[in-house]
């Protein structure tokens, strides 16, 4: 069983899978370079290597500028990618977080899979699957 790590973006809290993170970072040191290409939107270096990051955050590149977050670190074999969110608020077991078994409400967009609910019940929480949500980045 996989747990979760819950998010922030803006003023919601989010969840993806545990399994889908790597490791988390905090962000220093974002170098944004002439000439990056969207959904990049600079570098991060994590141990003597560069990390291309994703800013989800809200706001234009001005405002976020110098702003505190947490880099979620993805990685599908040797292809990491960086995204970056307001802050990470937890890691939780699977206890912790539970799936309702209710589809997302229609209307949300596509990177939303599932429903999820603290135990004990209480507001819900959106699972994401963090790739779709970076397509979003890229449109």
């Amino acid at each position: 069983m996989i747990g979760y790590i819950t998010f922030r973006l803006a003023q919601r809290e989010l969840a993806c899978r545990l399994d889908e993170v790597r490791e988390v970072v905090r962000l220093g040191g974002l170098e944004v370079l002439p000439g990056m290409t969207p959904p990049v939107t600079g570098l991060l270096e994590l141990r003597g290597n560069p990390l291309p990051v994703v800013d989800l955050r809200a706001g234009d590149a001005a405002t976020r500028q110098g702003a505190r977050g947490d880099v979620l670190v993805l990685a599908d074999g040797l292809e990491a990618v960086g995204v970056v969110v307001d802050q990470v608020t937890a890691v939780h077991d699977v206890d912790d977080l539970v799936a309702t078994g209710e589809a997302p409400p229609a209307g949300l967009p596509h990177y939303v899979v599932e429903v999820l609910r603290r135990r004990p019940a209480s507001s819900p929480v959106l699972l994401v699957d963090l790739r779709r949500l970076l397509t979003v980045a890229a449109a």
